[in-house]
């Protein structure tokens, strides 16, 4: 009785181990699927970067090229405000729970300044081991804000201080 029993058993857990699905779909939080989505987003974009170098293009040209095509997608041109609101929502769609939020100053001449931890992207352009670097990536940054800004009537400035990175948005 005690072989019929243990034979029945390993029956039993042997079924178990046959019925996984061969190609199980992953469990993963909203943290981590948004980690990995923001990851591919940086990747296609860094290997865009590369592929324009390969062509003789530079980082902040093909960044003009990009922005020219989307810059209609933006609505509407000649919107400040629109733009302003717009540059902080794809920012803050990119940033992680686990990230430092930004902080946004609307100065008095109407320029708004908004600071970001470049702890955002440095995780993405691992020296060495990308596709493109850093830098290459904010030139490219650089190119597809300004015709953007041009077509929502502002000007962006973007520069690099101490951790952050630093966008100053101006109506033309």
């Amino acid at each position: 009785m005690k072989k019929y029993l243990a034979f029945f058993t390993c029956l039993i857990l042997a079924c178990g181990l046959f019925a996984q699905e061969k190609y199980p779909i992953p469990v993963r939080s909203g943290d981590q699927k948004h980690s990995r989505m923001v990851y591919q987003y940086w990747a296609l974009t860094s290997g865009g970067i590369n592929f324009a170098k390969s062509h003789g293009v530079t980082p902040y040209d093909y960044g003009k090229y990009v922005g020219n095509l989307f810059a209609p997608s933006w609505g509407a041109g000649n919107n400040f405000e629109t733009y302003v609101k717009g540059m902080i929502a794809n920012w803050e769609s990119m940033r992680l729970a686990t990230d430092p939020g930004f902080l946004v100053k609307e100065e008095k001449d109407g320029s708004v300044i908004v600071s970001a931890n470049e702890k955002i992207l440095h995780r993405y352009f691992p020296e060495g081991k990308g596709y493109s670097t850093f830098n290459e990536f904010i030139e490219y940054f650089r190119g597809v804000g300004d015709p953007i800004a041009d077509y929502m009537g502002a000007k962006v400035q973007l520069e690099l201080k101490d951790t952050l990175i630093i966008f100053t948005m101006r109506k033309k």
